[in-house]
């Protein structure tokens, strides 16, 4: 009985050593496994880096500049709608707006560094404004003679130069000269300010910034100067078009809600598409969606949703195209 237990014992220690010395194999060939695997891994890392080197090497660059010819007259289309929807101690309120104006550009003179010379003006705004609980104000600069008091500085305006303007090739102001008292009918900037020309060509995925210092009037008569930028990024380019997103950027801490409830209205973030070829504007859109608590007493509250574009009038456009066809026969 003894010797079969001794022998009992012996194979099933045998049994367990062999299976020990099974597993211990198979760990180490997953050990190896695993090591060759991470190598190879490792590798392929190694080449797709290279390869998105490679790839930015190769990638194609691009000049961002305008072009205009001199006597040229550009009109774009602008797009302004804001809604403001406030509650100060229960009692709520929505205002609405919406403001369609037509911007243009007569191209005076561009000299042989490509510097534009040219007066803008506004030749026709039509504005209207809803306040809740009071009666509607619309005013069209085509069809109205007698604007509402509260559009009496923009019908003043409309049809004259607002500025004569020279910018460079990448759309950066040298010089303005203000002609009349200057209004902001919804229209954004005039321009899109490109990297400057020792920064080009550039390529997919460049970025730039503007800097930009905002001043923000006090309730004691101080001003409080806000400084922020706008950061844009070429995203892609696809048929000679660009295609850049732009942010705005606060950099100055603001903790007062009253001077966050003016600083809304400038903090847009949007997309542009510029025609490389023809150096000018397809479309830019630009969207506003921010809330401020406590601006006035700490139960109010404000949310400001605003979008605005800009575009080619689609008259010209069509005039362009057929000037082009008829050039061609």
């Amino acid at each position: 009985m003894k010797t079969r237990l001794d022998i009992a014992t012996v194979v099933a220690l045998g049994i367990i050593i062999t299976l020990f010395s099974a597993c211990v194999l198979v760990a180490r060939g997953d050990e190896k496994v695993t090591g060759e695997e991470k190598a190879t891994e490792t590798k392929s890392k190694n080449v797709l880096s290279d390869l998105e080197k490679a790839k930015e090497r190769v990638a194609p660059t691009h000049h961002l500049v305008y072009r205009f010819r001199p006597g040229e007259l550009v009109r774009t289309k602008v797009v302004h709608l804001a809604t403001v929807e406030t509650k100060i101690k229960g009692v709520a309120e929505n205002t609405k707006s919406r403001t369609i104006s037509t911007r243009a550009w007569h191209i005076r003179e561009v000299d042989a560094s490509g510097n534009i010379t040219f007066d803008n003006m506004v030749e026709r705004v039509e504005m209207w404004n809803s306040v809740e609980g009071r009666q509607e104000v619309h005013f069209d600069s085509a069809t109205d003679k007698s604007p509402p008091a509260e559009f009496t500085h923009v019908a003043a305006s409309v049809g004259k130069v607002l500025a004569s303007i020279k910018i460079d090739p990448q759309g950066r102001i040298l010089s303005r000269t203000n002609n009349q008292a200057q209004y902001n009918p919804g229209i954004g900037d005039l321009t899109v300010p490109f990297p400057p020309a020792d920064r080009q060509p550039v390529k997919a995925g460049a970025t730039w910034s503007i800097s930009d210092e905002l001043k923000m009037p006090l309730e004691d008569g101080t001003v409080k100067k806000i400084q922020t930028q706008q950061q844009y990024k070429l995203e892609k380019v696809e048929a000679g078009v660009a295609t850049i997103s732009v942010a705005t950027i606060v950099l100055t801490p603001v903790n007062d809600p009253k001077i966050q409830s003016q600083l809304v209205q400038r903090l847009q973030r949007g997309t542009i598409k510029f025609d490389l070829d023809a150096g000018r504007l397809l479309y830019k859109q630009m969207d506003i969606d921010q809330q401020v608590f406590g601006f006035s007493g700490a139960d109010s509250h404000m949310q400001y949703l605003a979008r605005f574009t800009e575009e080619p009038v689609k008259e010209d456009v069509q005039a362009a195209a057929n000037k082009t066809k008829t050039t061609a026969k």
